[in-house]
């Protein structure tokens, strides 16, 4: 039966007025006015850090579109890895396949202070259909003018012509360039217009000729991917097995997106990661919206009880106090959306470099862009919340029996036991145990966004239990220290738990927001230097000055490691390569060290954990063996004694697992170089670890070492504590995002305690009248608010620790290690969390500044003819 329209239309246009919302509050608005700016500041923290996570993921897979330019599909060993160009051949003629493109690809820096990362691209200049895959406009021949006499000199390049003109370079320039192979002069003898694939990296392409390429960047007849374009309408997945068909073991075949999914995959983690610390932003502003609200509706309860007294209905009542919560979120979002878009386009160079340094990419050169998806959710969640906040307190004072709203007047509803509470946060705390063994057992990360909920309902179910039991101690404390108006101060906080428990659940969740960022940073930052510093003995580390991506060191070829240990003074000089593999839809990495790092203890220490086989780090050195991380060992469920497959250019590498390395915190498998460099046909390294025969004579063997290779290869000498040291800041850099949020999270504290008090000293104004009207003097009552703000924030800094420990434990041992595959020891930061307790205690004090300047200047007349 369809539904019928009401008879009186007239009846339904009162439900969409908002006519006496708004008046209502407009009278209010000075009261609202903190609540307003909580809510805004929420969203834009949502809004923010979704832009930029929507800006970060579109560069990285921009990269990858560029580089597959127009292909259809695409060949290859693995990112970084190359095999024979023969394979074209094979491929050229199955029918359906247009074109197969052989393409070189590797990295190189300008030979400046810049440190920025080109991108080489070697492609054959004769083939022009071949080019245009990647860049749609000029022909090589326009480009550049003499073509013939570009192929025949082999240091000829094109670079992009915006990155040449940022340097002040032209056409007939020569450019020193460091390569993996060394410094190296090139001719710069074209510059390509940003399109295609120049337009996508900036400006920072080289381009050479394929044969040239290989010469400098790989081998004779050695290539990195093979791009296939297709004929148009053929079926792309049958070209694709029959192109399958015909690769040599450990080549595959894949359509660009595969990478791109790879990308956005492994991307994805971290930035689940920023979304939930920045919604815990928004739940500390929900917790001040719910307790503002809840005041507000709490001193209409005399007015509402004399509208139901002459019929109006409890649904009129419960969707007109609604319709005031929206109006508050339509507001927090129109301020917080601009907010939101304007960090953004500050922040986002310091999210891009935390998420590439992350998982090890170039870091993007775009930036944050406007996109309907993260304002949309922005707006949602600033809505939802300022409405969800009123639910309760509108559902308390609809519900109110109007005999019952009409002898309250002058006073506040009466608050909900603490044995509710008590057994709330009890049946919080034990759901959020089962949800944790369970992501542990099934390693579903979306388990922990559900656990991290259940902690923040249990400490707002804590605070009132704690602000009642809490507050006697705080009288002893306080009347000891202050006398009678410190214990009156503690009296208040006690008799007025309702409103004080919100504040307290506002610092807890704040606070201890801030606490979890700084304990998971910290662990992040001591875990690296604890467990690679007790792996690594050597007394100096040499690698590139430059980076490749992320926070790692730009490869070398393995020469240098001979003519290291040639130096006086070396004893041993043992090479170390980092290379990122797919693993079962994944990336893993994957480390190779030469045999010396797995039996001479001088360069490395390696604790295995208990079950590892006879000999493993000799068959490791062997390469009769691998390690693997504790991370990779939980999730796969290995144990030593089992094989391990891997996908290599030389085809599938089945390696048995000798043992689980006990200080490793990446997601790593860990190998013999010689092993890697035979089936992955890779002879760079990344690091050179290099014992000396004195260790006194650190100083002047790393000087030899910098004079006689740094020419050529741009090398950078450390110590090894110097090297953890670089590696720490590389980690507080990977978090600096966090300091954002921290700085946000505290704002909204300071908010959260300045409206607390400022309700609490408007609502007793009658109080405060009375005692200035016997003699109190106006500083006592000054002094007795701030004490009330220093008493709930010492309540909140006990929940906060409490919090900050709880969600630090859970994100550090589960959620982290679930998300992106670090395994993390947790460490606690006692200066950090000694500081932030302390601003947080000043916060408090200056949020009640206002309300004590308040209580000290009363009007006694005017408070006593109000009430």
């Amino acid at each position: 039966m369809s539904a019928r329209l009401p008879a009186n239309p007239s009846r339904i246009r009162p439900l969409l007025s908002f006519k006496f919302a708004v008046l209502h509050l407009t009278a209010s608005m000075g009261r609202l006015a903190l609540t307003i700016v909580a809510v805004a500041v929420g969203v834009s923290l949502v809004v923010a850090v979704q832009l930029m996570n929507g800006g970060v993921l579109a560069s990285f897979l921009e990269a990858v579109d560029g580089l597959a330019g127009r292909a259809a599909l695409t060949i290859g060993g693995g990112e970084g890895f190359t095999f024979s160009d023969r394979v074209v051949d094979r491929v050229a003629g199955i029918p359906g396949v247009r074109l197969a493109v052989p393409l070189v690809r590797s990295v190189a820096f300008p030979d400046d202070a810049s440190g920025e990362l080109l991108t080489v691209l070697g492609v054959d200049l004769t083939n022009e259909p071949a080019v245009r895959v990647y860049h749609d406009g000029d022909r090589p021949e326009d480009v550049v003018d003499d073509l013939l006499g570009f192929l025949s000199q082999p240091d000829s390049i094109i670079v992009g012509r915006r990155w040449a003109s940022s340097h002040g370079l032209a056409a007939g320039d020569r450019v020193a360039l460091v390569t993996p192979s060394g410094r190296r002069t090139f001719t710069i003898r074209g510059l390509v217009e940003p399109r295609g694939l120049a337009s996508t990296l900036a400006g920072r392409v080289v381009v050479m000729d394929l044969y040239a390429a290989q010469r400098a960047f790989t081998a004779d007849g050695q290539i990195s991917q093979i791009d296939l374009v297709l004929d148009d309408g053929v079926d792309a997945e049958r070209v694709r097995g029959a192109v399958a068909a015909v690769l040599p073991a450990g080549l595959r075949v894949e359509e660009p997106a595969v990478r791109r999914n790879v990308i956005r995959d492994s991307v994805r983690g971290f930035q689940a990661m920023m979304l939930a610390f920045a919604l815990l932003a928004v739940l500390a502003g929900f917790v001040i919206c719910y307790s503002r609200l809840r005041t507000l509706f709490d001193a209409r309860t005399w007015e509402v009880g004399l509208l139901r007294a002459v019929g109006l209905r409890q649904g009129v009542v419960f969707v007109e106090l609604l319709k005031e919560a929206a109006i508050i979120g339509v507001l927090g979002v129109a301020i917080g959306v601009p907010l939101g878009i304007a960090v953004a386009w500050y922040a986002f160079p310091f999210l891009a470099t935390a998420t590439a340094l992350n998982f090890g990419q170039p870091v993007p050169a775009a930036r944050s862009t406007l996109q309907a998806s993260g304002i949309a959710l922005g707006v949602v969640v600033g809505i939802l919340a300022a409405m969800l906040a009123a639910v309760l307190p509108g559902l308390r004072l609809a519900r109110t029996r109007p005999v019952d709203a009409l002898r309250l007047r002058g006073r506040a509803m009466a608050s909900s036991g603490t044995r509710a509470r008590l057994l709330l946060a009890t049946a919080a705390m034990l759901a959020t145990l089962a949800l944790t063994a369970a992501e542990q057992l099934w390693q579903a990360p979306w388990l922990g966004g559900l656990v991290t909920l259940l902690l923040v309902l249990a400490v707002v179910a804590l605070a009132p239990p704690l602000v009642v039991h809490g507050g006697r101690l705080l009288g002893l404390v306080f009347g000891s220290l202050f006398g009678p108006v410190g214990r009156l101060a503690a009296a208040e906080v006690r008799d007025q738990a309702g409103r004080a428990s919100l504040a307290v659940s506002t610092l807890g969740l704040g606070l201890g927001s801030v606490l979890l960022f700084g304990i998971l940073g910290w662990s992040f930052e001591r875990s690296l230097i604890a467990q690679l510093g007790a792996r690594f003995h050597a007394h100096l580390i040499v690698n590139s000055a430059f980076v490749s991506g992320g926070w790692t060191a730009a490869p070398i070829r393995e020469e240098i490691v001979d003519q290291i240990a040639a130096v006086p003074g070396v004893a041993v000089a043992a090479g170390q390569h980092l290379a990122q593999v797919d693993y079962r839809g994944g990336l893993i990495s994957l480390f190779s060290y030469d045999a010396s790092c797995f039996v001479d203890p001088r360069v490395c220490h390696w604790p295995l954990r208990s079950g590892a086989l006879p000999e493993a780090l000799a068959r490791v050195a062997a390469g009769d063996g691998v390690l693997v991380s504790a991370s990779i060992a939980k999730e796969h469920e290995l144990a030593p004694g089992d094989t391990l497959t891997l996908p290599s250019p030389s085809g599938a590498q089945e390696m048995r697992v000798v043992g689980i390395a006990a200080q490793e915190p990446a997601h790593a498998v860990v190998m013999s170089r010689d092993r890697y460099r035979r089936a992955w046909n890779d002879d760079t390294v990344t690091w050179i670890h290099v014992v000396l025969d004195r260790p006194a004579d650190e100083a002047l063997v790393a000087a030899t070492i910098a004079r006689q290779l740094g020419e050529r290869y741009r090398v950078q000498v450390r110590t090894v504590r110097d090297f953890l040291a670089y590696l720490a800041g590389a980690a507080r850099q990977a978090f600096s995002s966090l300091y954002v949020m921290e700085a946000v999270t505290l704002l909204l504290v300071l908010f959260g305690i300045g409206d607390a008090l400022a309700a609490s000293v408007l609502e007793r104004s009658r109080q405060f009248a009375l005692l200035h009207a016997v003699g109190v003097r106006p500083t006592r009552l000054a002094s007795l608010v701030v004490l009330e703000g220093a008493g709930i924030a010492l309540l909140g800094i006990v929940l906060a620790a409490v919090t900050g420990v709880a969600l630090s434990l859970f994100w550090v041992r589960v959620q982290f290690p679930a998300l992106l595959g670090w395994n993390l020891d947790y460490s606690f930061p006692a200066t950090f969390v000694a500081m932030a307790a302390t601003l947080a205690l000043i916060l408090c004090i200056v949020g009640s500044a206002g309300p004590s300047l308040r209580a000290a200047r009363l009007s006694v007349p005017q408070a006593l003819r109000d009430e």
